[in-house]
């Protein structure tokens, strides 16, 4: 008599499996059905196919639910070859579906008929920021005044570190644009490759996910202070953008913005 191991790993590879279409495979089935109580052999494959499909259909769910506008641009034929070629190619490799579709972004652009149609990773990959800036970790946030509290001889040495669930997404197309669309459900508008742009990603005060689009400098002040920059090296770095007047107030703008979505947890 199988071992529950030996059955679960003979349970496991059937599913994970093709359909039954070659002797291989017959072979797994026979060995499963060996140790399967049934009334005959057409009962007993339908009791192994409700494992089977309750599998895929799993999968599937979980695709829907971290990626409905993706689903939504592709409609329900495409989603579906989709969703299909991606199990197969990506079965699922950890306990927690949490992350069963981290992959995807890079499937969608690696496939050789939907990276076709990039916009679709794009949309894929923007889909998983919103879910990592949603499930990152909770850690305190400070305000403006304790940032004004500082002593002006350690305002240049100053470095900011950022909430956890602080993204940046560099997108090049108008894949955000039309996530927005169909979120609104209006229709999205033609891919256009020619766009790139930039996205600050990340869980507010009220626990709920928000994104704004970054001007260049945004992105790149955002950028170098995640690096470790110091305020002075920033001021600095703004010189590439405006004038020795406009620098150091175009950053002390955009530090009292970040306090006010609570992007800050600390002044190192």
């Amino acid at each position: 008599m199988a071992s529950l191991k030996q059955t679960q790993v003979l349970l496991m590879d059937y599913i994970l499996a093709d359909k039954l279409c070659d002797s291989a495979q017959a072979d797994k089935y026979s060995a499963l059905s060996a140790i399967i109580t049934a009334n005959s052999h057409e009962d007993c494959q339908n009791r192994i196919g409700i494992y089977a499909s309750a599998y895929r259909l799993r999968l599937i769910e979980t695709i829907e639910t971290d990626h409905e506008i993706l689903c939504c641009y592709l409609g329900d034929e495409l989603f579906d070859k989709m969703a299909q070629k991606y199990i197969d190619t990506h079965p699922s490799s950890y306990r927690s579906l949490r992350y069963f579709c981290d992959p995807l972004p890079q499937f969608l652009n690696d496939d050789t008929f939907f990276s076709q149609y990039p916009i679709l990773s794009h949309i894929a990959a923007f889909e998983r920021h919103l879910l990592n800036a949603f499930d990152a970790e909770e850690q305190s946030r400070i305000n403006f005044s304790e940032f004004e509290q500082l002593a002006p001889e350690y305002w240049p040495e100053s470095r900011l570190r950022f909430h956890p669930s602080m993204q940046i997404y560099q997108c090049q197309s108008n894949a955000v644009e039309s996530w927005q669309a169909l979120k609104n459900q209006h229709t999205p508008p033609q891919p256009d490759y020619t766009l790139a742009s930039s996205w600050l990603l990340w869980r507010g005060k009220e626990r709920l996910t928000e994104f704004i689009s970054l001007a260049e400098y945004q992105r790149v002040l955002l950028e170098g202070f995640l690096k470790g920059q110091t305020l002075a090296q920033q001021c600095e770095l703004m010189l590439n953008y405006f004038n020795e007047e406009q620098a150091p107030v175009k950053v002390l703008q955009a530090i009292r913005s970040w306090f006010e979505m609570g992007l800050i947890r600390a002044i190192a």
